[in-house]
């Protein structure tokens, strides 16, 4: 899907507060742009057609071996890889979630199989796409359920999305848990983790077998110089980019209350800084466009999501101030 993501500021002026994509906004990203103004010199010359170097610091950080990470031009490449490598496979994708699972599927011949949470304990395919904190939702699979889940079904390819892994208190499989299993490939997402989606930059954990497959599919160069620094400072200075993830949760539920409270708006259950919201009268395209053209606040229309209709909107919670003026104008336009 080239058009219908989230975070499309481009298409407006004067955008104030970015609700739309699910990265958290108030990083100061300052050292890493000093950081990689002096390292401008390198776009002159050709990057490791494999960026080896940033997979091995990845892996000593999260306590793997090198060929158990495979690092990808944002995780969107990471999907995209993974239905190249098994081709034509029977995928189940696990709705309503992110749309690139789907889109790549259908690039690589793949037969699909909608599935939702009641039918997931008797899954029937070949690989199972699962986005784990879930887009749209918010929702987070219990571990011990999933850890179950994988060990009943050995012969199904578990294809996690991690991408929200830092946005949620709910216990979560890691990649070193995730990597003891022959049948289970995470993606993660430094996009999301540390706020910088317009530099790409993302990996796989799993098993070294299957990470070497994948490695065959991956196109020389496929992760820019700049991407490649930017990791190795953000992998070093991790204090810079620490979520304020209890007062986001605690926010996240004073926001969902908030706008229950206004009648219209039905707001689903999240374990996350996501929320999936429904209006009960018009439509999300309409509330979009007012709050971007009138108010200068952006929010993600959620009715291209599969299984979602055109009532549903999607925001990300920000800081207190910028989530009291969405709330406000929002009452404004349910008023109109």
């Amino acid at each position: 899907m080239i058009e219908g993501h989230g975070d499309d500021a481009y298409k407006y002026q004067g955008i104030k507060a970015n609700f739309s994509s699910n990265v958290y906004n108030h990083f100061c990203h300052e050292g890493l742009f000093c950081y990689l103004a002096d390292k401008l010199d390198n776009v002159v010359s050709y990057p490791e057609p494999a960026p080896t170097h940033l997979e091995e610091s990845i892996a000593q950080l999260l306590g793997l071996q090198k060929e158990e990470v495979c690092v990808t031009n944002g995780a969107t490449e990471a999907i995209y890889l993974i239905a190249q490598t098994f081709r034509r496979s029977q995928s189940a994708i696990l709705m309503p979630t992110f749309s690139e699972y789907r889109d790549a599927c259908l690039v690589h011949e793949h037969k699909i199989q909608i599935i939702y949470n009641s039918q997931l304990s008797a899954v029937n395919c070949q690989l199972l796409w699962l986005c784990n904190p879930n887009n749209p939702t918010g929702s987070v699979l219990d571990k011990d359920f999933l850890l179950q889940t994988i060990e009943k079904h050995p012969q199904v390819l578990f294809v996690l999305d991690a991408s929200y892994a830092p946005f949620t208190l709910e216990p979560l499989l890691t990649a070193g848990e995730a990597c003891r299993f022959p049948n289970v490939l995470m993606q993660h997402s430094m996009t999301k983790e540390y706020a910088i989606p317009g530099l790409r930059l993302g990996y796989i954990t799993g098993h070294k077998n299957l990470l070497g497959e994948i490695r065959r599919q991956r196109m020389p160069w496929s992760v820019n110089q700049v991407a490649i620094d930017a990791g190795f400072y953000l992998l070093a200075h991790p204090d810079e980019f620490q979520l304020p993830l209890h007062n986001l949760m605690q926010e996240r539920q004073r926001v969902s209350e908030r706008l229950s409270a206004l009648g219209c708006i039905e707001v689903w259950p999240s374990q996350t800084h996501i929320l999936l919201c429904k209006l009960r009268m018009g439509k999300a395209a309409a509330l979009k466009e007012y709050l971007a053209t009138e108010h200068g606040l952006l929010i993600r229309d959620a009715s291209n999501f599969v299984g979602l209709d055109d009532s549903f909107f999607r925001i990300a919670v920000q800081e207190k101030n910028e989530n009291d003026t969405l709330i406000k104008a929002i009452e404004k336009w349910l008023c109109l």
